[in-house]
């Protein structure tokens, strides 16, 4: 099981997390969001947000200098989007892990190319304890995920564990920033289901706490404000169909969520993150 050795606080806050993800209500944000459910990184105002989450994901992977051949372990996958695109585009090997199954069902539904499929293993598991050997990948992958950790450092350690000596670390992450209202912290990160939301500082501070080699360092703040705008629409655009499979509640108190986020990120008050650490 996905929880075991894992103490009780944590096994609390995995349920909630894999309840968040299992509903059918987020299986229709996917078909808006689409299969990467990442930020974006954008170039012009008019990108879709498809375009500009799989240019975070090329980023990322050009930093880590990942080629064919080499192994990637992709914790909190999702529906697995970064492992098809890595997989895909660059011919490396991808062990995509994620706490919900009903998540890792749709990421193997997705996977339908035989070709593809054979590069990438989809397994259901908390990214706090991996079940993986020591030293078995290149490069240890986590996107957007950290802020539902209750222990950031014993996900690292973790990482590290994984890697091979020489590989790399990736890490990105939503943020709150410092100058959102203390005021607001709480209950923003209450309705977010996200108790556990840092900023960039406190990432540094864990980092050279842990006396990790930081290779990359990026601030990409300016990307969540049209990121969840682009989501938001799309919400708004498709709602009256939705609420015919899941009913106007669900989608309504989804809308008003991502519309909460595009107002902070338009106030500034939403950071985005990404580092890349020598193993």
């Amino acid at each position: 099981m996905a929880d075991a050795g894992l103490d009780e606080k944590l096994r609390e806050d995995a349920a909630r997390t894999r309840k968040k993800y299992e509903t059918e209500m987020f299986g229709l944000l996917v078909t808006v969001w689409g299969e990467h459910l990442h930020m974006g990184l954008f170039k012009n105002p008019d990108e879709t947000l498809a375009r500009a989450s799989e240019r975070s994901s090329a980023v990322i992977a050009a930093d880590a200098g990942l080629r064919a051949g080499q192994h990637v372990v992709d914790v909190a996958c999702g529906v697995g989007g970064s492992a098809r695109y890595l997989a895909r585009s660059l011919g490396v090997e991808v062990t995509a892990l994620d706490i919900s199954e009903a998540q890792i069902r749709r990421g193997r539904g997705l996977t339908a190319d035989p070709r593809l499929a054979e590069r990438i293993r989809y397994a259901n598991a908390d990214f706090h304890r991996v079940p993986l050997p020591d030293a078995c990948c290149d490069v240890w992958w986590c996107q957007e995920a950290m802020l539902y950790a209750s222990d950031k450092r014993r996900v690292l350690r973790e990482g590290l564990r994984v890697v091979r000596p020489g590989g790399r670390l990736v890490l990105s992450d939503l943020l709150q920033r410092r100058n959102m209202p203390e005021a607001e912290r709480g209950p923003f990160m209450a309705r977010l289901g996200a108790s556990h939301m840092w900023t960039i500082e406190d990432y540094d501070d864990l980092l050279a706490e842990m006396e990790l080699k930081v290779l990359v360092r990026r601030d990409w703040w300016r990307n969540v404000a049209p990121t969840y705008e682009r989501v938001a629409n799309g919400l708004i655009e498709r709602r009256d169909a939705f609420a015919g499979r899941v009913g106007a509640e669900a989608v309504d108190a989804t809308i008003a969520r991502v519309v909460m986020q595009r107002d902070a990120a338009r106030d500034g008050h939403l950071g985005w993150c990404y580092y890349l650490i020598a193993a």
